[in-house]
């Protein structure tokens, strides 16, 4: 009995270690670069409307709208998640958030381009709970 309780405990520490290897505390927040945070704009007829992009490091923030009828839909705000081009880069122009609605989760993934003029390229993922009868979709559009 005490062997077994032994063997529990060391590999209850080894898996302490390992946790504490692969996800260290303290670690540097991931920073966006500044021409992915402010409010962008869609030309009429895509899935979203608006999108504000605001926060820090570690706290990044996406609030997103839609064209909706009679008035526009508020999808409310999300933590983004900033990635940069590799693991030794801290900043990133690609953030993603993920928005549950309940019939439908929709994964948007916004991307700071830095063409003649700033602007805001927007993917979105839409995937619809099982049996609604609707296609999942995805659609890209160009926000300024």
């Amino acid at each position: 009995m005490t062997q077994t309780i032994h063997r529990s405990l060391r590999t209850l520490a080894a898996l302490a270690l390992g946790a504490g290897l692969l996800f260290p505390a303290g670690s540097s927040a991931q920073t966006a670069v500044s021409t992915l945070l402010g409010s962008w704009t869609a030309p009429a007829g895509g899935t979203v409307s608006t999108v504000v992009i605001g926060g820090g490091p570690g706290a990044y923030t996406i609030k997103v709208g839609a064209p909706c009828t009679p008035t526009p839909c508020d999808w409310g705000t999300r933590p983004l998640t900033i990635y940069a081009p590799s693991a030794g880069i801290k900043v990133g122009k690609i953030g993603s958030a993920t928005y549950n609605q309940g019939f439908v989760t929709r994964i948007v993934i916004v991307t700071a381009e830095d063409a003649t003029a700033p602007f805001l390229r927007v993917d979105v993922y839409s995937r619809f709970t099982p049996g609604g009868g609707r296609s999942n979709y995805a659609t890209t559009q160009t926000l300024h």
